[in-house]
Order: structure tokens, then sequence, then C-alpha cells
């Protein structure tokens, strides 16, 4: 076996890689400033020549959860790199998979060297061995700290003492742990009532906001959170409020284990989800307006004005009507103000048309999915109870017109208008029932709410084809579901903002948008 050459550790290309996530403890982790400081101490005491940092912000304990990470790698193998600085093994990983990839680039001397603040590597037998060594250490740490989180969670939640999401109107007890009403009690629960009578979720956030009602994080940054429609339309859902306290997929009665204090009833909450579900009419008054697609999502990159772009319809020479999105700000200078919709769609069409979706992708979308999974179940297990809520009011109203029309001539326009609606609700009853067991299915099969793989490999094609021929409507649902916001210029958009799992897709997948740019 040929010996290995000493190289010369200032002459070569270091990345300074940087990492910490909600995983890690505040007391045991130093922050990313500090880890950085040090690094950069460290390098000019060796002589290091730092090119590059990178600064993530994702959990190392399942592999492909760190964009930024495996960025990292490919430039290296791509030799834009040629060593890693960092402050301790543990920021570059927690896993095994990633642990081995790592030493694998040692061992093909395509990684040239590693230097720790908080530890001596030697790039030799012995030092890889260590390494391995502290890479096992690091994933053992991981996964105990995870063991004991779940286990003092389940433990918790069994007593009634919920980790989640806090609960609007109460706070939890700092001695029992209980939820306890709080000063937002009164208000909350006559949103609830408003609900009940038929208001529109944007009466009601106005309501609560009305009534000061907000509450504050508690990270570093303290943030005031205040209503909106879609959190009070959540809120609306739980079943918390009339004492069933729902988590990874368990269920609590509250009642039955501590002095709970619920703020509305059963009934109230199953009425409360049949007007969401749209059976019982909401009495609200509605202003129709008219549709214009990508409301709300298109920016300005000219200005960079922090207010979407107005849009509107206009009407040509030949009577012809164009959809355009125009900035209206003063300090804008556009030429012309507005840009015409069909250029923006030729954009997305340009986009999707280059973007071909790879076994790698899919391996990274899976990881992505499978750590949401838990996530998800909670969702559906909350939509489900929803759903019940829904179907138990409706079958309750069936019960209740079956019983009056009795006494009532066949003939009858009394007797002719309940069997009508009751033949409604039976219909009604028939869907809710087919939506209930499709999402049983999920939780019961976790996999069904991940695509398949060719599923996921025709996914951009599908979306391409449906992005070419589809309605106004079913083009702005798509863009929606691909797209947080989209920046454009005077002729095209420049700068698309994903959602998840897009987002993470796109960092390791190149994706051509016409022309040299890049998405």
């Amino acid at each position: 076996m040929a010996r290995r050459v000493q190289v010369d550790i200032k002459t070569l290309r270091y990345v300074l890689y940087a990492r910490k996530s909600t995983e890690d403890e505040n007391r045991q982790v130093r922050s990313i400033d500090d880890q950085i400081k040090e690094c950069r101490k460290l390098a000019y005491e060796l002589g290091l020549n730092v090119v590059d940092v990178i600064r993530e912000t994702k959990s190392a304990k399942k592999p492909g959860q760190r964009p930024l990470f495996f960025g990292m790698i490919q430039d290296i193998v791509a030799e834009k790199y040629d060593a890693v600085l960092c402050w301790h093994p543990d920021r570059l990983s927690r896993n095994m998979l990633e642990s081995g990839q790592i030493i694998q680039l040692l061992d093909e001397d395509v990684l040239k060297d590693i230097r720790f603040h908080s530890h001596q590597f030697s790039n030799d037998a012995n030092g890889k061995m260590l390494l391995g060594m502290l890479f096992v250490f690091s994933k053992q740490y991981s996964d105990d700290l995870s063991d004991k989180v779940s286990r003092g969670v389940g433990g918790n939640f069994s007593e009634g003492r919920s980790s989640g999401s806090p609960k609007w109107g109460y706070e939890r007890d700092e001695i029992t742990g209980y939820y306890e009403p709080n000063q937002y009690f009164d208000p909350v629960r006559e949103a609830w009532m408003m609900r009940y009578r038929g208001e529109t979720c944007e009466t009601i956030k106005n309501y609560l906001v009305k009534k000061g009602y907000h509450r504050v994080t508690k990270s570093k940054k303290r943030r005031v959170i205040k209503p909106s429609v879609h959190t009070v339309g959540k809120m609306l859902e739980d079943p918390f409020y009339y004492g069933l306290l729902q988590q990874a997929g368990q269920t609590v009665w509250l009642p039955d284990i501590c002095n709970f204090k619920p703020m509305i009833t059963e009934e109230v909450y199953n009425q409360v989800q049949a007007i969401s579900r749209g059976h019982t009419r909401d009495v609200s008054p509605q202003k129709r307006k008219t549709f214009y697609p990508l409301r709300g999502m298109v920016s300005c990159a000219i200005c960079n004005s922090p207010k979407y772009m107005a849009t509107g319809k206009s009407k040509s020479h030949t009577g012809q009507h164009n959809l355009y999105y125009r900035c209206d700000s003063p300090h804008c200078t556009r030429s012309p103000k507005s840009l015409r919709a069909r250029n923006v769609f030729g954009s997305i069409n340009d986009l999707l048309d280059h973007i071909e979706l790879t076994n790698e992708a899919y391996a990274r979308y899976s990881a992505f999915i499978d750590g949401k999974t838990d996530q998800k179940i909670i969702e559906i297990k909350q939509k489900i109870e929803s759903l019940r809520g829904a179907r138990k009011h409706i079958a309750s109203d069936v019960e209740k017109r079956s019983l009056e029309i009795v006494e009532y001539d066949k003939k009858s326009p009394i007797y002719i208008a309940n069997e009508k609606q009751i033949n409604k609700n039976a219909h009604e009853l028939q869907l809710l029932d087919t939506d209930i067991t499709k999402l049983e299915e999920k939780i019961v099969s976790p996999s069904r709410i991940k695509l398949k793989k060719s599923e996921f490999l025709n996914l951009i094609k599908t979306a391409s084809d449906k992005m070419k021929a589809g309605s106004a409507v079913e083009k702005d649902a798509l863009c929606r579901i691909l797209f947080l916001n989209l920046r454009v210029d005077n002729e095209k958009i420049v700068e698309y903002l994903w959602n998840e799992p897009f987002a993470s897709l796109v960092k390791v997948t190149e994706l051509a948008t016409g022309g040299d740019e890049r998405t």
C-alpha cells in the first residue's frame, strides 16, 4: 500500500461548517456565531485558508435532512473545497450514513483534512478510527436523548399534560402542568359561540384582535403572535376545548384525569364542525369577488417593495381582456408599471419543462416525509375528530326530522320539505363516512401519506401538463402548492420561493429555468 503523502494544510481550501438545531441543548452546544468565532481563531493560529462559511440550522440525527451539508459534500467532490473546519465532530454528523460518507471521502483522499476546535484529528488509520468512534458517540447521545424525551412526553400525555402547541384561552399550571383558564378564556369561548351562531372566521379574528388576544413566543427573539383567519380555523377544529386532548395519535379524556374546565360542550363542537363542513349555511353576508389567479403571490423585484403587486384586468383595443400584475409602489422605477399574467405563467411553464426529478431526489423527499409523518398523523387524527363531530350533528338532525314527519301527511308541504332534507343529509353522511374511512386508512398505513416513487418521478411532468391545460382556478391552486412567492422583473419571473418539500428538492437538483438563470 502506498504511503500517504504529507499535505501542507496551509495550501488547502477550507470550508467552515457550523450547525445548531432545535434538538440541541443551549448549555451544551455553542451558538452558530460562537462556533464560527472559535473556528476562525483556530484558522488564524494554524494559518488555514478559509474560503467559505456554511451556517446550517437543521438536525443531523437523520440522513438527508440537511440541504447545506449535502451541498457542501457535493462541492468537496467537485474539488471546490479541499478540507473542512468545524467546531466538534457532532456538528458534522449524528447519523451513521453521513458519518460513513465523510470517512469514505477521507479514505479516497477527496477530503484532504478535517480540523476541529474541540478535537485533534489526524488523517491516518488511527485518526479515522477515533473520528468514527466520536461519530458513534454522537449518534448514541442523540438516540438516548430522543428516547428520554419520548418517554417523558408519553408519560406526561397519559396524565393529561400536553407538550403540544399552547391552547387558546388556557395556560399550563407551573406546578401541576395541567391546563387552567387564563385571562382570554371568555373571549375565546365567545369566539366559539360566534362560530356556533354562523359568524365567519374573518369576523371572529377581528373580534379576538379587538379584545387584545395574543401570545408571546418563548424564544430569545420574543415575538407577539396575533390571531389570523387560518389560526382561528385551526383552533375551531380542535376537540380539546370540550375535553378531548389529542397528541401523537393518542387521545385522553381530560375530565377523567384532572379538574379540567371545558370551554364548550361536545354539542357545540359538533355544530361548529358541521358549519365548517358547509352543511349549515353561514349566515354572514358574503361579497362576490372576481377571481384573479396568483393574487397575493407576485412581488416586484425592481423595487423590492414588501407589498404584493396588485392584480387586475384590462381591455385591449380589440376587446380582449388581459390579466396583469402591477406594482403600485411610488418609488418603483418599473417601466411599464404592469406585467402581463401570460408572461408570468410562461416563466412557470419553462421552469417545469426543465425540471427532472431523480432517484436521488426521491430518496431525499422520502427522508423528508418520514420526518414529518408523526406530525401528519396528529393532523389527520384531528381532522377525523372534526368530521365525526359534523357527522354526529347531521345524524342527530336526521333522527329528529324522521320522528317529526311521522305526524304529517306524506303530501303535506312540511313532510315533503323534511323528507328532502333527510335525503340530503343521508347523502352528506355517506360522503363523511367515505372521508373518515380514507383518513383512517392513512393512519393504519402511514406510508399512504407519502408519494410512491413512480408518482414522485412523474410529479413535475403532471404539474407541467396541468399548468398548460388547466383552468385559471386549477393553475392558481397548483402554484400555491408549489410556491410561496414569485418575484418578477419587467418580463418574467426572476426568483421562485418554493414551498416544502419542493424547497429542499430544489437545493439538491439542478433546475434550469431557461437561459443562464437558476432557481
